[in-house]
């Protein structure tokens, strides 16, 4: 039981201090780009809110103030783990180091796992239902359309779509018909194209049509293991509002479950936590069949 006590503080202590440099790395910088960290303090989350807030008027005798549109979008928690197995032997063997380099691979776990959820959200995102009851990308009633069509994967027909899509993405309303001027900012892709779309908005100054894009797009994200390898997704990630959230109701927490018939021991994290789409208006998705 003391081997075990000690154990446990040791690889808890590990940990903690893994997860906490993960959480400041440029890799969590790239979730919190796309994604609005909202914390939670039920089961679920209901974001009701998302709607416009009312214009600007003149102000001329009372305030004349009008509630925000009520939406019934809802993120359910989910519960999430990872383990690792340790033999109590290897303990008494002097192997404690080398178990010790294993810890800090659960928090980078935990951290690609968040993105994974993001990345799902992509994909699933023609049929996975936004704030307002429509596909997250929908052909909604213009100008709100954001499922475009793409004219190619070249880098000509890349640069050419991305300055339709940011038209498109300038031009959207909110569900107030207030014009949002939204700039598409951040291009997300399959890796297949990857190198495509990186040179098609970092192309050599001289050619007006190369060098726009240059000056709208300012990141270009890879995703893998796409069904899709040719359409890909614009953003807008300047806002508090994202076009996707990540909901956190428990951050990780670790514990050491010592095992009574056997000799193992099993480490674990566990927490509670689940991504769902935020403001449609702030992501196109560029269709090329």
């Amino acid at each position: 039981m003391a081997l075990a006590i000690g154990l446990e503080k040791g690889l808890q202590m590990a940990f903690q201090k893994a997860y906490g440099e993960l959480i400041k790395s440029p890799e969590f910088d790239l979730i919190k780009a796309v994604a609005m960290m909202a914390p939670s303090t039920a089961a679920s989350e209901k974001y009701g809110w998302l709607g416009d807030v009312p214009a600007v008027q003149e102000w001329l005798g009372e305030i004349k103030a009008k509630e925000l549109a009520e939406y019934d979008y809802t993120i359910k928690n989910k519960d999430w783990q990872t383990a690792i197995t340790i033999d109590k032997n290897s303990i008494k063997d002097d192997q404690y180091g080398m178990i010790m380099q294993r810890i800090p691979e659960m928090p980078r776990a935990i951290l690609e796992h968040r993105w994974e959820m993001v990345e799902d959200l992509f994909a699933a995102g023609t049929t996975g239902l936004s704030y307002d009851g429509s596909a997250f990308f929908a052909d909604r009633t213009a100008p709100n359309d954001n499922l475009l069509a793409g004219t190619g994967v070249t880098k000509a027909t890349i640069q050419a779509d991305i300055l339709s899509a940011f038209a498109a993405m300038y031009n959207f309303t909110s569900d107030t018909g207030r014009a949002l001027r939204l700039k598409l900012d951040t291009i997300v892709c399959p890796v297949e194209i990857w190198a495509t779309v990186v040179e098609a908005v970092t192309s050599v100054q001289g050619q007006t049509s190369a060098n726009v894009p240059a000056t709208i797009i300012k990141n270009v994200i890879p995703l893998p293991g796409q069904s899709d390898t040719t359409d890909w997704y614009g953003l807008c990630t300047t806002k508090s509002i994202k076009p996707f959230i990540l909901q956190t109701r428990e951050e990780p927490q670790s514990e050491l479950d010592e095992q009574k018939l056997n000799k193992q021991m099993v480490f674990f994290a566990h927490g509670r936590s689940n991504a769902g789409y935020g403001f449609h208006q702030l992501a196109v998705k560029v269709v090329n069949s």
